[in-house]
């Protein structure tokens, strides 16, 4: 009984060191994404502000008065 929890036990260990290991490896692989401009991210949050202006006046209806 002591060998089988003996196996067990060096079984969970592999198993855990090859997915920390593959984890590592994977993420450390990856390229990170590329630097956006200033111009960019101020383009990307102007479209995001529009948008959510959009979407109150549709919520609010089309006059622009509160409901």
């Amino acid at each position: 009984m002591s060998k089988l929890l003996w196996i067990v036990s060096q079984g969970m260990i592999a198993v855990g060191v090859a997915i920390g290991s593959a984890s590592f490896f994977g993420c450390a692989s990856s390229t990170p994404p590329p630097e956006r401009s200033t111009s960019e991210i101020k383009r990307d949050a102007d479209l995001a502000f529009d948008r959510m202006k959009q979407e109150e006046r549709e919520y609010r209806g089309e006059g622009g008065t509160p409901r």
